[in-house]
């Protein structure tokens, strides 16, 4: 669906009968249905880094309901400024600006973090003038970019050289602890889709730190809370749609860490999870989804 893509390029150059433009969240959880002969609709839960959304924004915290006629968005993060757009990917620095900025405003600035301390004055400066006149800064739900802003904020990740990296530091920091605590986020069930905000959620992890609480159980701490979105997010859907059928797909369940313990969490809670065994979670499995929409469309 992207129409920057070489594929979507190549695609609208040929002169075939018809062209089925597949949204990039509906191939990841349809990557897990092909050859499955599954019916019903199932809940799809899509966290990944980015991926064109049918607004035009970049999305990558999805919940959705699929089935053989298509898809419906249900829930997603609440959209945060990617100031600088690409670089906000090389360098989560900007993602924790971004995350800090939405929650605390210009009052971010009061609190030592080391995420603040990356650069200059004059480039937060920069990127304040970036995100409030939307310059270079496209919008994003993305669970990859949080991701990065927490890895940025606790000081794990400022940029990166290697694809996930800010995540793949994270994950092995919180791989060090057994904390079982949690933080909430905060999500707006009034009007669908569901936003999930931040609010909550990011001023128990500054408590934390102004606490001393060491970062590892910060970082474990982030994943269980992750993982108990989730299900209470997949058990508001399944009240509404009467749903118990899961998939979990996106590169950013390749974190063993989080995996695991959200297919607990969604087991435990009643659910039945569905999986394909032959189509990895990450983006490699997005052309085994686009056929299983090609072929239902």
């Amino acid at each position: 669906m992207h129409p920057g893509y070489h594929s979507s390029r190549y695609a609208q150059s040929m002169t075939v009968e018809r062209k089925i433009p597949v949204q990039h969240h509906h191939a990841h959880i349809a990557s897990m249905l092909l050859g499955r002969r599954i019916k019903k609709p199932v809940i799809g839960i899509a966290f990944d880094g980015t991926g064109y959304g049918s607004d035009a924004a970049i999305w990558g915290g999805e919940f959705l309901v699929v089935s053989e006629k298509g898809f419906t968005r249900l829930a997603h993060f609440k959209y945060l400024k990617m100031p600088g757009a690409e670089r906000a990917i090389q360098e989560p620095w900007r993602m924790a600006f971004s995350l800090l900025f939405d929650t605390l405003g210009e009052k971010m600035f009061g609190y030592n973090f080391r995420s603040l301390r990356f650069a200059s004055k004059e480039s937060y400066g920069i990127l304040l003038r970036m995100i409030r006149q939307n310059i270079n800064s496209p919008p994003t739900s993305s669970a990859g970019r949080l991701f990065d802003a927490v890895s940025s904020l606790l000081d794990v990740c400022h940029s990166i050289h290697s694809e996930a990296e800010a995540a793949i530091k994270l994950e092995k920091l919180a791989a060090q602890s057994s904390d079982t605590g949690w933080y909430d986020f905060d999500v707006m069930t009034k009007i669908q889709p569901y936003t999930i905000s931040y609010n909550s959620f990011i001023r128990a992890i500054i408590g934390d730190m102004r606490r001393g609480v060491p970062t590892h159980d910060i970082a474990r701490k982030f994943h269980n809370s992750l993982a108990r979105l989730i299900t209470h997010v997949a058990g508001h859907i399944r009240r509404s749609y009467r749903l118990r059928d899961v998939v979990l797909s996106g590169g950013v369940f390749s974190n063993a860490l989080l995996s695991e313990f959200t297919k607990k969490k969604l087991i435990d809670a009643g659910f039945n999870l569905i999986y394909n065994k032959e189509s990895p979670v990450n983006d490699v499995g997005i052309c085994t989804g686009q056929v299983y929409v090609a072929l239902h469309t």
